[in-house]
């Protein structure tokens, strides 16, 4: 297995005068590096140096906690026929009126185009076909008309868009599309369980995984996935400690290598037009063509039900599966203790 450097402990950033390391982008690891100048490849090479100078002035931020009070959400129908999220009495997507009447509020945008209205799902806008935006802020009054249910039985059209940005991060992720990826999403929710691995506030909707050795690294929410690789510190930061010691580095779990992202090559062009190089060049993947992907061990302790009992031996279940998310096989071996 691969050995992970010991977690640096993490300071106390309140404290006056207290900063993290400074770093230049050339002292970061070369992955991270080739990461941050694909990311920011618009903004040129200046741009991300002073950026990783910047940081050192304080870590990067974890998502803001969720509205409303702690605990489990239900999903309450409404008299508007969707579903809202509810803790304690309270409907999170609304505020409290009289006569039991949740006041809502969303703001709806969408683009323009001469073949009609699209909605605005991100990426990029500046092609051949001109858009115009449009916008608008709906509200409307909700009643609860029903008991609350388990949110991650709500189809997602059926779920409630109002309210502060972050409550749609707090209904649960839809399945994974792939078996392979819901089976390593079941082995991190057992053994770390099913909330960010890196915040803790929201639940864990993507499989993170190093694309460099092919190593799953943990569970994370939809904030902290799309912006952990763009973090500029060596440590004493807490995206950086979760990439310096990865909460699921000990499950040796490995994200099939068929499903990983890569980008498209006009996409690659762009960035190397940008940057005037390939930030990527002489970087390869150390995953050995044909290793298996989504390799699990769980060992039972000597002594104990599952090993039989005998103090001498200990029992270890071992699963497989290849790049195409084919199992190939389990078995069960018996290991001497030395």
């Amino acid at each position: 297995m691969e050995e992970f450097p010991a977690a640096s402990p993490r300071p106390d950033v309140s404290a006056v005068g207290h900063h993290p390391p400074m770093a230049s982008l050339d002292e970061l690891p070369p992955y991270r590096r080739a990461q941050l100048l694909w990311r920011w490849a618009h903004q040129g090479v200046a741009f991300v140096e002073d950026l990783v100078r910047e940081a050192a002035k304080e870590p990067c931020h974890l998502p803001s906690a969720p509205p409303g009070p702690p605990g489990a959400s239900l999903a309450v129908p409404g008299d508007d026929g969707r579903f809202h999220l509810e803790r304690a009495g309270r409907m999170l997507c609304g505020k409290a009126g009289a006569d039991g009447v949740w006041s809502h509020r969303q703001h709806c945008g969408w683009i323009e185009r001469e073949h009609g209205p699209q909605e605005w799902k991100g990426g990029r806008v500046d092609d051949a076909d001109p858009a115009v935006w449009g916008s608008l802020v709906a509200e409307w009054p909700v009643r609860m008309t029903g008991p609350g249910v388990d949110p991650g039985t709500v189809e997602r059209p059926d779920r409630c868009q109002g309210g502060a940005y972050e409550l749609m991060h707090l209904w649960p992720p839809p399945p994974a599309r792939t078996a392979s990826i819901r089976r390593l999403r079941a082995a991190l929710v057992d053994a770390l369980g099913a909330d960010c691995h890196l915040c803790g506030l929201y639940p864990g909707a993507m499989v993170d995984h190093d694309h460099q050795t092919g190593r799953v690294r943990g569970l994370l929410c939809a904030f902290c996935n799309r912006v952990l690789e763009e973090c500029p510190h060596l440590t004493d930061c807490p995206r950086a400690d979760y990439l310096l010691v990865p909460p699921a580095g000990e499950l040796n779990l490995m994200y099939p290598a068929g499903q990983q992202w890569r980008p498209r090559e006009a996409t690659r062009q762009r960035v190397i037009e940008q940057l005037g190089f390939d930030p990527f060049e002489g970087l390869r993947h150390h995953r050995v063509s044909g290793e298996p992907s989504g390799f699990c061990l769980k060992a039972s302790p000597p002594g104990s039900a599952r090993s039989g009992g005998n103090s001498e031996r200990a029992s270890a279940s071992i699963g497989w599966m290849g790049g195409d998310s084919t199992v190939f096989g389990h078995l069960q071996a018996e290991v001497d203790l030395l």
